[in-house]
């Protein structure tokens, strides 16, 4: 079973690959992106899923963009 962190990192990846049209590398306002949390960034990071810019930023890699597409 997932944590919360996990399921939030989750929703993350998948709200940026719907803001983002399913492409990596089109960078969003973290603030566009509901319920995100520090944990939850921190998570998909180290996962590589997404990348963080100045702390603001944040936009799928193609890692993601693949887990959003295998569920």
């Amino acid at each position: 079973m997932a944590s919360e962190t996990e399921t939030l990192a989750l929703h993350l990846v998948r709200a940026l690959y719907h803001v983002a049209g399913g492409k990596p590398q089109e960078w969003r306002s973290l603030e566009e992106l509901d319920a995100v949390t520090t944990d939850a960034i921190v998570f998909a990071v180290a996962r590589g899923w997404v990348v963080v810019q100045a702390g603001r930023l944040v936009c799928l890699t193609d890692a993601g963009r693949r887990l959003v597409e295998a569920r």
